[in-house]
This record gives structure tokens, sequence and C-alpha cells, in this order.
């Protein structure tokens, strides 16, 4: 009886325990970005590596193009740490919660749209990339929100996307910016990064201890390789992209620029 008694005390020291952690790693560090841009990835990133005692899934996720919404049934392990793709709003500047804003080459991103069916309007199904490159979007921040009156291709649309939050970054103390080919090439240093920003009271994991990964997530995964766009772009396509947002525009990645091997028209 005794016996019995001692190992509900201690039970419930460890639960207390465990809400007393779990509440100093609150509130969760929300990622933000512009659609296609390693959200997901990041999210498992964070959950595995900071939140490993958190249950942070939802299912039944709805998803995609305004006119081509999905239902993912299975949902996201990491939607708890899910901020949204939109531009900064009131409710973003007013926010003082941890942000984590994800940026990636806006090639990749115009890739990984094209070639995703449901972010893409059922009447343009099939359209080649070339010309999906030179469409304006009929959609603003992400693919769900319609615009009525198109303006901005996926290259101007990125650009002032990540302009935008960058410009909110340079003033708010509570936003941490990270390039995706950073995390994908140098995962540890930007887990150290992300410690110090947001977990500094956290123990420090040891390199070979950091979860990096390796399998692709998300509603619809792609292989989550960095440069696999690189194959679709034409000397064209990549002339036009650099001509929307500027060829030495510092969140293109320098290294993938002059290593090209382009694809022919």
């Amino acid at each position: 009886m005794q016996t019995s008694y001692i190992y509900d005390i201690k039970e419930m020291l460890y639960t207390f325990q465990l809400w007393i952690e779990k509440q100093t790693l609150k509130p969760f560090v929300k990622v933000y970005s512009h659609p296609r841009s390693g959200t997901h990835f990041s999210e498992a990133f964070l959950g595995k590596n900071f939140y490993q005692k958190f249950d942070l899934s939802k299912k039944n996720i709805t998803w995609g193009h305004w006119a081509n919404r999905a239902v993912n049934e299975e949902g996201n392990p990491y939607q708890e740490l899910f901020g949204s793709h939109f531009f900064p709003n009131k409710k973003i500047l007013k926010s003082n919660k941890p942000m984590l804003y994800m940026v990636r080459d806006g090639r990749a991103v115009a890739y990984s749209i094209w070639k995703t069916a449901n972010f893409i309007h059922p009447k343009h199904q099939g359209i080649s990339f070339s010309d999906f490159l030179r469409m304006p979007l009929d959609w603003s921040g992400t693919p769900s929100i319609q615009v009525d009156a198109p303006t901005m291709t996926i290259a101007e649309h990125w650009k002032q996307h990540v302009e935008e939050w960058e410009k909110l970054a340079s003033t708010k103390s509570n936003i941490l910016i990270v390039r995706y080919e950073d995390l994908k090439d140098n995962p540890y240093e930007v887990y150290q990064t992300i410690r110090k920003k947001f977990f500094p009271k956290q123990k420090e994991l040891a390199p070979i201890e950091l979860d990096t990964v390796s399998k692709p997530i998300g509603l619809l995964p792609n292989k989550g390789q960095k440069d696999s766009w690189k194959s679709h772009f034409t000397e064209e396509d990549n002339a036009y992209f650099l001509e929307m947002v500027g060829e030495d525009y510092k969140w293109l990645s320098g290294e993938v620029v002059e290593s090209l091997n382009f694809t022919t028209s």
C-alpha cells in the first residue's frame, strides 16, 4: 500500500514537472513563410528538436488554391507550429509572440508551386512552367485568398512577401529570418541560432543528437531537394525571373546562380 502511494506521488511530481517545463516553452515559435518555402520542413525541425514532449498534430487540414481546395485527412504532425503565409497584417504587426520566417530561393518556390496541382486554378492545369512564371497570380499571400484583378507574377509576389517580412523583422525583436538553404546545408548552425534566439534556457543538443528531418514531410511533400528546380528553368526563364527581382537580390541562392545548368527551351 505504501509502495503504491509513493509511486503515485512520484507520478504526480513527474507530471507537474513536465507541465512546468511545457509552460516555459510557450507560446510556441510559429513558422511564417511564402508558400512552398520549406514551411513543413521547418515546423518538423522545430518540433523534433525543441518540442519533443508535445503533441503538435492536427488532422483534416483544408489547403490549396481557392478554386481547387483539398482536405488532407491525415493532417500535419506539427500543425500547431504553423503561423501563416500572409503578408504582414495588423494581427502580425501587434503580436510579440516568437516568429520564424522562412525564406527560400524564389525560383525554387515558383517551381514548387507550379508542380503542386492544388496550388493552381483548375482552368490552368497543364500550363507550362514558362507560361506560369509570366502569368499574374490570382491569389495573394496564400493560394486560398482570391484576387479579383491579378497583377503580380510569382516572382514579384515572392519578392514583395520577403521584403515586407524583412522590413518587419528589422523593427521587431520577436522575428527570426531563416534561409531554407541554410537549414538544409548547415542544420546545426541554424539550430544554434534558433536556440539562442528563442530557447536560451533549453539544454543544447550535441550535433549527433540533432534531428535533421531526413524524410519528406508536409501535406503534399516534395523530395526536399533544395536545387531540384534548376533542371526546369530555361536560360530565358532565369533571365526573366532575375529581371523581375533583381540580379543581385540577396535572397537568391548565390552559389546556385553560378552553377546553373540550364535546360534548353
